[in-house]
């Protein structure tokens, strides 16, 4: 994990000397006696703090298990990582949202345990803030961001450790910081609001009432405890007065200097759920919990009082309103009221607009799926969170200006046929949306997600008339209905699924086992051998479960709109499409007062990468068997995986800021850099749209964890993002930092680009049983559709060809190395192209191999993909691979050596990496054959490739071949050429954008 400076060069020290050094390392020296007695209260909680976390430190280093150390550990957050679902967007409900004045910023919290900060209005992801959590603690579902978008404020949770169970945690906004932590409160924090100027933060409470945060002073400057409920709402005047809202029915007033100077409980006497003030501080919306009734006179669900004696003013429109508010806004002029939640109309979530500040009539504008939990107003219109998850950005009738939701399959309703499994559980047929929309067959052992597909074999979950009977008296022992139901196919054993837990129980109702899991149990089925119990779960999963003790082996999460997909087990070996690998990583705790870190699954790549393992579990049916099994057949030795000796750098651009405006052809960046304890730093590389910018830094010798650096780097003159990484010993690299630059300065002439392409076609192979019949005429073919493009895309092509006897391991050594000297700048392109055999290693270590290979000297005779990467990834320019390199594998097999198929979605996942930014396409996923075929007179690949490039890939009438445009054209074309049984793979760096590859007169 990752340590403060001390740690770097402290690591021997003694626990006492290591607190010491915790309070030289920060702001605060190390205090004496004399000292203490002459700090402030808040001074003290702060150096407690910081000596807190340099226990929890101490602790993890030493790695011994002496009491102190055991002791220190419990003070603690959560130290081990965290494996978590990361998919650019909230996985769960969005509870909170934040804007700034101007409207240009909104800060989103979420059940998921993150924070994240948008720009607005187009909802681009800024930064994503993670203060630190656990298995059973974590903030983030409440949120504030202050007037100036300069601080963003987070609940935090820490129940279940040995602190006290409220936090506040305060980010800078413009660099993702963790500024200031404020604890420890009596109860978590359920509501945040700053004052107008932001120098005040008011924090309501679970239990214990009201406490206001100097911004300033980082410190509590006021509380008031005597509250009999939980605080559910605060809201500032423009003069500074502070008004709140308890569950125990009491709205409160406070002066501009917070003492209490009112009082009143609320005029229906029922319990409130949230508040809002209008603009000018005048009036006060109230909103009461409904449940699923409608308003009536004794609970109207909306109220509004006047702020100068809390009198009752009076009730909105809600006729017909069922289900009630748990969000209520005025908009920005006072001159509308604004309500939504649980309130459900045609199928969505509207929000309700009342005019005439809430006492003219009211209209109602869809927005939602799910309930809505909060609306603040932003501009004209309002910002919106909801529980899909979405947030949206309204105009000022409620009409949505931007939506962005969640890519978690829905879960919904996942019964009978929405939700059928293979006897083995190899294969599960879901639908992505609820119930069975939208159907999509995954198939483990082919290592596929088919939108539309179906298998022989498949069943829903068997229900017979004993099922339901359980199913209906299933209430009178639990207390609440099951979601859903499936019987073991010998009948001994139910398996239902309801809200956090799943549960077996034999045919008399006597529990077996039950498991808490991560959301709602929409479905379950048992696999017809009897082994399996799958479950879909709320948070997108769906799990695998061993039927006879409930022990979770599998997760596999799928990104509705594009369909990657990540399966892994409880120790993070994963198998995931192109891509897919990203949608999962590791969450790492610093301490209390850090901003945790988060590394994506790909880092730990050379570790966790285990397909073999994957398709391993379920035969043996327990992960450490798994592992034995597949290191015994790649012949591993068994290490057990740790992310904590294998953490990368990590560094941030402090300027500078993202989205500035550039206007010369070098810039300075001034960065900072952290590195975990023991490992050296390399360099630094800069990057413009994921391509090499200039030679980077190397030799750099950081001094802690503040360090600022800075580095020249030339830039284009367009817009383009540049991202830094830090590179340490034995290739460790750090997630890319990146900002987005706008070009200012004066335009200039684009030239076109010039291409070098290596073409490399191999039929002909030395060793016997390799031999192709088509491979060297598609490098012909490909090259000839290449030099078309001269004069038109690309004002020079320029083509080297090796195919057959030509394309030895020397020649294609020597061919990579003509790329390298030729395509030197950042106009040039680059492309490789091998049509022939690909094969990997039990060990799963890739190849594409050449004429003169020896299948049993691989290592020296091979082409080993690193060889490719170090010889593509230090070129300007934007490069592209071409393989149609994953043929039938008996010829693989008979030649020796162990061979098998090309693991092609690893080696694409490694290619789009950010040490090498390549884009790539290939022939086949690598559970597939790549064919060729006379009649074709080309591989299925090459053939739709060449006819794309000559133009197939457009509608009539358009000029440039986007790589996407590419991309569609080989899935429909190599799709009805194989009948489906080919499915061509594009993948490359997730920032970068498609690109023009061809130009069609």
């Amino acid at each position: 994990m990752a340590f403060p400076r001390i740690s770097l060069k402290f690591t021997r020290l003694s626990l006492a000397t290591a607190l010491c050094m915790s309070a030289l390392a920060s702001s605060t020296p190390a205090a004496s006696a004399a000292d203490l007695r002459t700090m402030s209260a808040a001074d003290i909680r702060g150096l407690q703090q910081r000596l807190a976390d340099a226990k929890c430190y101490a602790g993890a280093i030493d790695g011994t298990a002496s009491p102190a150390t055991e002791a220190a550990i419990k003070a603690c957050p959560e130290m081990d990582p965290i494996l978590s679902i990361e998919t650019g967007m909230h996985t769960h409900s969005i509870s909170r949202v934040g804007v700034d004045r101007e409207c240009r910023l909104l800060a989103t919290g979420s059940y998921d345990k993150t924070v994240r900060l948008w720009s607005l209005p187009e909802g681009r992801l800024l930064r994503t803030l993670r203060p630190p959590i656990g298995p059973k603690f974590g903030p983030g579902h409440v949120v504030a961001l202050s007037p100036d978008g300069r601080l963003v404020a987070v609940s935090g949770d820490a129940r279940g450790s040995s602190e006290r169970p409220g936090h506040v945690y305060l980010f800078d906004a413009a660099t993702g910081a963790l500024k200031a932590r404020v604890a420890s409160f009596e109860s978590v924090v359920y509501h945040l609001t700053f004052s107008p100027d932001g120098r005040f933060l008011a924090a309501m409470l679970e239990a214990k009432g009201l406490r206001v945060i100097d911004t300033e002073r980082m410190s509590e400057v006021a509380a008031d405890r005597d509250y009999g409920g939980t605080g559910s709402g605060a809201a500032f005047a423009p003069d500074g007065r502070l008004f709140t809202l308890a569950s125990d029915r009491f709205i409160r007033a406070y002066d501009a200097g917070f003492r209490l100077v009112g009082k009143v409980q609320t005029h229906s006497g029922q319990r409130p759920t949230s508040m809002a003030l209008d603009p000018i501080g005048q009036q006060l919306a109230v909103n009461f919990d409904l449940g699923q009734a409608e308003p009536s006179a004794q609970n109207p669900g909306l109220e509004v009082y006047k702020t100068s004696d809390l009198s009752f003013a009076f009730a909105p429109d809600v006729t017909g309103i069922k289900g009630g508010f748990g969000a209520v806004t005025w908009s920005s002029d006072g001159q509308q009221l604004v309500g939504g939640g649980q309130y459900q109309k045609l199928g969505r979530m509207p929000v309700v607009l009342w005019h005439a500040g809430g006492q003219g009539p009211r209209h109602e504008q869809a927005v939602a799926q799910n309930t809505i939990f909060h609306i603040l107003p932003c501009g004209a219109g309002f910002a919106v969170g909801a529980s899909d998850p979405l947030f949206a950005l309204l105009d000022r009738d409620g009409k949505p200006r931007l939506s962005k939701s969640g890519v978690n399959v829905a879960m919904g309703s996942k019964r009978g046929e929405a939700f059928q499994v293979s006897r083995d559980g190899r294969q599960v047929r879901f639908g992505l949306g609820v119930g069975n929309a939208s159907p999509a067959l995954f198939d483990l052992a082919g290592a596929t997600l088919t939108k539309d597909g179906t298998a022989p074999g498949l069943a829903a979950a068997k229900i017979d008339s004993a099922a339901v009977t359980m199913e209906k008296g299933y209430p009178k022992l639990f207390g609440n209905a099951p979601l859903s139901i499936a019987i073991a196919p010998d009948g001994a054993r139910f398996v239902l699924g309801e809200r956090w837990l799943l549960h077996a129980l034999d045919a008399q109702g006597k529990e077996q086992w039950r498991k808490l899991v991560p959301g709602h149990a929409w479905g379950v089925n048992v696999t017809a051998d009897g082994r399996l119990v799958l479950a879909a779960y709320g948070d997108g999963t769906i799990r695998w479960h061993r039927l006879s003790d409930g022990q979770e082996l599998l997760t596999l999460f799928v990104n509705k709109d594009d369909l990657r997909w990540v399966a892994w087990t409880p120790s993070g070996y994963y198998l995931a499409s192109p891509g897919g690998e990203n949608l999962i990583g590791w969450h790492v705790n610093r301490g209390w007062d850090k901003a945790a870190d988060f590394f994506p699954a790909a880092r730990f790549r050379d570790q966790f990468y285990r397909p073999d393992i994957i398709q391993a579990l379920l035969e043996t049916l327990d992960e450490d068997k798994a592992i034995e099994q597949a290191n015994a057949v790649a012949k591993r030795k068994r290490e057990a995986a740790s992310v904590t000796k294998g953490l990368p750098p990590v560094i941030t651009i402090l300027s500078p800021a993202d989205g500035a405006e550039v206007k010369s052809s070098e810039i300075t960046v001034e960065y900072t850099m952290r590195l975990p304890p023991g490992l050296a730093i390399i360099g630094v590389r800069a990057t413009i749209d994921d391509r090499p910018a200039g030679e980077g830094q190397k030799g750099l010798v950081p001094v802690g964890d503040d360090s600022r650096l800075t580095l020249r780097v030339p830039v284009p003159p367009r817009d383009a993002i540049l991202s830094l990484i830090a590179v340490a010993e034995a290739g460790v690299a750090s997630e890319p930092a990146s900002i987005r630059l706008r070009w200012g300065g004066s335009k200039v002439q684009a030239q076109l680009p010039t291409l070098y392409a290596l073409v490399i076609g191999i039929s002909k192979y030395a060793a016997p049983g390799l031999s192709l019949n088509l491979a060297a005429k598609d490098a012909d073919d490909f090259a000839a559709v290449l030099m078309t493009q001269q004069g038109a895309f690309y004002q020079k092509v320029v083509v080297k060809k090796l195919t057959n006897e030509e394309a030895t391991e020397r020649n294609i050594r020597l061919g990579l190395e003509w790329l390298k000297d030729n395509a030197k700048t950042r106009e040039d392109r680059a492309i490789l192209f091998f049509s022939g055999h690909g094969a990997s290693t039990p060990a799963l270590t890739s190849y594409l191999l050449p004429q003169d290979v020896d299948p049993n000297k691989l290592i020296a005779t091979g082409l080993d993909k690193s060889l490719i990467f170090n010889a593509l990834r230090g070129l300007p320019g934007k490069v592209m691979v071409f393989l149609d390199a994953c043929h039938a594998a008996a010829g693989l097999e008979a030649a020796g050596g162990g061979l098998r198929r090309l693991d092609t979605v690893g080696l694409v996942n490694e290619l789009a990496d950010a040490q090498n930014g390549i884009v790539s396409f290939v022939s086949s996923q690598g559970s597939e054959v790549s064919y060729e075929n006379a009649e074709w007179n080309n591989g299925a690949f090459t053939k739709a490739l060449v006819d794309g490039l000559s133009g197939k890939a457009i509608e009539a009438g358009e000029h440039e071949i986007l790589t996407i445009d590419l991309y569609r054209w080989l899935l429909k074309r190599v799709g009805s050429l194989t009948d489906k049984r080919q499915t061509p793979i594009m993948h490359g760096p997730p920032s970068l954008a498609p690109f023009p590859v061809a130009l069609v007169k």
